[in-house]
């Protein structure tokens, strides 16, 4: 199964950090900011991708990242857990899946980034506000490699348990195996 996921959140949340962390294994201190958007592929198994969409978190690139919700599989919601504004901004970003997702086929989960810093929005906070929304909560440092792959674990456990997919994938081990090409 090809999933899309979506990246979201503010500028230096550290979006771009979490995925070369995840998908190359490296961490740089001084990463450009991403213009418009980006994005990569990493093979999780023999029948799971992930295509993964990095996303500009510059208000000028707004326009670009609304469309990139439709079709979407799953989109992580990043912020910095040393600023709270990365947090409250959170708001804007879910508002705009709302509008432009597809929420009843797809995941959202809030990643809180940089846990190697002070923290400045509670454990407690960052929780509820996950809660409230129905996503999974994890916080990361992708500049220590803390829970990266996890949460990429959870993201793709969860959406190997949407309803669409469990089908997809029940009728395909159903199938004859005549019927199958190349499997």
């Amino acid at each position: 199964m090809k999933y899309k996921v979506v990246i979201v959140g503010d500028s230096a949340a550290g979006k771009t950090s979490i995925l070369n962390r995840y998908v190359y294994e490296k961490f740089c201190t001084s990463v450009p900011t991403t213009l418009g958007v980006d994005f990569t592929h990493k093979e999780v198994s023999d029948d799971t991708d992930l295509v993964l969409w990095d996303t500009a978190g510059q208000e000028r690139f707004q326009s670009i990242t609304s469309s990139l919700y439709r079709g979407a599989h799953a989109v992580m919601f990043v912020y910095d857990v040393s600023s709270p504004d990365s947090f409250y901004n959170l708001e804007k970003w879910y508002r705009e899946y709302r509008s432009f997702g597809n929420t009843r086929e797809s995941v959202a989960m809030l990643v809180g980034n940089k846990a190697d810093l002070e923290r400045k929005v509670s454990l407690e906070e960052a929780k509820a506000w996950a809660a409230v929304k129905n996503m999974c909560y994890e916080e990361v440092s992708a500049k220590n490699n803390q829970h990266v792959k996890r949460a990429f674990s959870i993201l793709v456990n969860r959406l190997n348990n949407l309803p669409f997919v469990r089908k997809q994938k029940f009728d395909f081990k159903n199938k004859p195996k005549s019927d199958r090409c190349c499997y």
